[in-house]
């Protein structure tokens, strides 16, 4: 795959626009762990772009937004907003953090600490097992809790033409 020009960076990532899409290939999109986030600024040592669950999931729900417009004949519009969302599990305690979006500049940075955080990855854990299992992926009730918070998964979506 890295020697498709236009397809990947030099390091084998996948290459987005906005819309997930790739800018060469405009018929492939990709998301999670293998999209090319562009680092902001070198370090000492390489290293990409930390990701999180809610992030991906902000990646995929635009991504299925906008097959379902190519499908239907329209211009893609949905836009992921790749907020970050975390519990850090680590062990009897961990860090659990928020950060809107995950690449600055930032409207949201909060974090904190503590035994809560386990308790919480666990219920959490459980919660998300529980609506895999019965096929409910997004159930309405996480949908208006997160947007109560301000926590969306895509930016306003434009018009289909």
């Amino acid at each position: 795959m890295r020697a498709i020009e236009g397809l990947t960076n030099p390091r084998g990532f996948i290459l987005a626009d906005k819309y997930q899409r790739n800018p060469v290939f405009p018929e492939i999109f990709s998301v999670g762990v293998c999209v090319a986030i562009p680092p902001l600024g070198k370090t000492p040592v390489p290293v990409g772009v930390p990701k999180t669950g809610f992030m991906i999931e902000s990646m995929v729900t635009a991504t299925a937004r906008n097959i379902q417009s190519l499908i239907a004949g329209k211009i893609p519009g949905a836009v992921p907003t790749w907020n970050a969302v975390c519990l850090a599990d680590f062990g009897d305690s961990g860090v659990a953090f928020v950060a809107q979006p995950q690449i600055p500049p930032r409207n949201v940075n909060w974090s904190s600490s503590g035994k809560w955080v386990h308790a919480a990855k666990v219920g959490f854990e459980k919660y998300f097992l529980h609506k895999m299992r019965s096929g409910q992926a997004e159930p309405f009730y996480e949908t208006l809790a997160l947007r109560a918070l301000g926590i969306d998964k895509l930016k306003a979506v434009k018009q289909d033409a």
